[in-house]
């Protein structure tokens, strides 16, 4: 829609939420230029943190650009604290008071948000609307409220280790791993991620960090504890690195063919690892008897022997089940074998 040059133009300011009679008691419309500054300069020194006299300022700047032009009027339309349907009708009310005053057949908008927006087919139900402009202040509460919060968490993150590590630390990570490896890098940090979610929801941080000590402890003190200790981190790799390798062929057989591939593959291995860093504890320990350290082996070869003969009947269903059940046969031997060199 253009405008010609015998058209009449009134521009509107819309204070939906009546801000204007609510702070300073100004009663809508307020119509004339001299009366809009008037009533703006009021709500600006009554609330300098509202947005609505910046709307009013703006409306009274478009007019002085219009009346160069066409026969133009500027006034400010108030609504309701009850922003909704009261405030609506109020606008709508005063909008009619405005044209038989000031007999304009076009509209031009000036609004400070979405809200006083949704004014807008309550003004066109009555009068065209040629323009909206929309006032952005360049400083509001909420974006420099925003702004220092932000500025804030920064600061506490970089003071406090914990959170250094978790909002810094990570992303840096990330970065270098993408950096060196590439798209590679991904796998890489979904299985970083992966791990902390796990630590985190099943709340190991007190056992890794035990663990830490520990090896610490092994370091300073005992090194052939820490030499174990090393040892068995070792063959847990290889045992990790065994299973994975194992498994990549029976993925698209199934879930369980996966697990029990790699299982199959590794389970002794992680025995191997879990009794060499075992050894290395209680050689570390003076309070922990021979015969316990002894014993523990023995029990976790039972349990690895039965998970191993289980995956490997999973793998080969053909397989006689009397292997399977020789192995608990012989698991059990071992669990009274255990019990046996505890208890003597």
């Amino acid at each position: 829609m253009e405008a010609g040059k015998k058209d009449r133009i009134i521009v509107i300011c819309i204070d939906r939420d009546n801000d204007l009679g609510a702070k300073a008691e100004i009663e809508g419309p307020v119509m004339g230029k001299a009366d809009v500054i008037e009533a703006a300069t009021k709500l600006g020194l009554k609330d300098p943190g509202d947005t609505d006299f910046n709307s009013m300022f703006e409306a009274v700047r478009v007019y002085d650009e219009l009346r160069k032009q066409y026969d133009s009027e500027v006034a400010v339309l108030t609504g309701d604290r009850e922003v909704g349907i009261k405030s609506d009708k109020n606008i709508s009310e005063q909008l009619d008071k405005v044209l038989k005053h000031f007999r304009a057949n076009l509209a031009v908008l000036v609004s400070d948000g979405s809200e006083d927006e949704q004014t807008i087919p309550v003004i066109q139900s009555v009068i065209p609307i040629l323009s909206v402009r929309r006032v952005v202040v360049k400083q509001s509460e909420q974006l420099e409220s925003s702004y220092y919060k932000v500025k804030d968490f920064i600061k506490e993150s970089l003071e406090d280790p914990k959170m250094s590590r978790l909002v810094f630390g990570l992303p840096a990570i990330a970065l270098l791993l993408i950096s060196i490896f590439g798209a590679e890098g991904w796998r890489a940090i979904m299985g970083i991620f992966g791990a902390y979610l796990v630590i985190k929801g099943f709340r190991l941080e007190s056992y890794l960090k035990g663990a830490a000590d520990e090896l610490s402890d092994a370091f300073t003190r005992k090194r052939f504890a820490f030499f174990l200790y090393v040892l068995g981190i070792i063959f847990a790799g290889l045992a990790a690195y065994r299973g994975y390798t194992s498994m990549s062929d029976w993925l698209v057989v199934g879930v369980f063919e996966t697990a029990a591939a790699f299982l199959s593959a590794s389970v002794y291995y992680f025995w191997l690892a879990g009794t060499v860093a075992w050894v290395g504890k209680g050689v570390s320990s003076k309070a922990r008897s021979a015969r316990r350290i002894a014993s523990i082996p023995v029990f976790g070869l039972a349990v690895t022997l039965v998970i191993h003969s289980g995956a490997n009947l999973i793998l080969a269903p053909d397989t006689p089940i009397y292997n399977f059940i020789i192995s608990i046969v012989v698991g059990f031997v071992l669990l009274f074998a255990a019990v046996y060199i505890e208890k003597k």
